[in-house]
């Protein structure tokens, strides 16, 4: 008779144990889950980088010049509002709306410029998270279309006839792309996995084929603070 209970306790404490396990698995596996969050908003400063420093930079060396004070790119602002929607536990619809301003100008001895280029942007695509569990974070790959609208609005004196002449010039281009990325969940070491909560956005590259520049070649394109929710 003791024996029997004995077994039958076994048996007991056996089952519950393997269950106990089943259960702490599955809510592992399913952590983070589609309940997470649905929407994540944040300000993109990949765009001040790029328009402030990298890209007048390579302009100015790629179009050099014999007169230092020609042909020169200057960077003034550069911004992104960034917006993700969850589709999947592993897959999110992104889009990205900025706005950019750089300075032109050039002196030499034929005549002398003055100008501004304002630039309006926009993106959309979609996020692929590459993790082991059911997370919308860590690495991504996206696949992604977009357009940027430049107006170009400057002033060219001549010279030798003293006068001015108004170079106002629209440049609406358009590309296919590819960004590869990280979106660290900060809360996350806080063992918080929902409700409104910080994270972090670093995209390492992008690379793509451009109406007007035939290849876009943007390094760190993406590096932005939000929320989740």
């Amino acid at each position: 008779m003791r024996k029997n209970i004995l077994i039958a306790l076994f048996l007991f404490i056996l089952t519950n144990g393997i269950f106990a396990a089943e259960t702490n698995t599955i809510s592992t596996n399913n952590e983070n889950g589609i309940n997470s969050h649905r929407h994540s908003i944040g300000m993109n400063f990949g765009p001040t980088i790029f328009y402030m420093l990298i890209a007048p930079s390579v302009v100015n060396l790629v179009l050099p010049s014999n007169d230092p004070n020609n042909l020169k790119l200057q960077g003034n602002f550069g911004l992104d509002i960034t917006y993700t929607y969850r589709l999947t536990e592993k897959m999110e619809i992104n889009a990205d709306a900025g706005f950019y301003t750089m300075k032109t100008y050039y002196d030499n001895a034929k005549a002398k410029y003055n100008g501004n280029v304002y630039g309006i942007g926009f993106s959309a695509g979609m996020r692929f998270y590459f993790n082991n569990k059911n997370r919308a974070s860590g690495f991504f790959l996206m696949p992604k279309i977009g357009t940027t609208l430049f107006i170009t609005h400057g002033k060219e004196y001549q010279k030798a006839e003293s006068s001015y002449t108004n170079r106002n010039t629209n440049i609406w281009d358009f590309y296919v792309s590819g960004e590869m990325g990280f979106r660290i969940d900060i809360s996350r070491g806080l063992s918080i996995n929902s409700g409104i909560r910080p994270f972090l956005d670093v995209s390492i590259l992008e690379i793509g084929m451009s109406y007007k520049s035939i290849l876009r070649f943007v390094p760190l394109p993406r590096l932005a603070i939000g929320i989740l929710f």
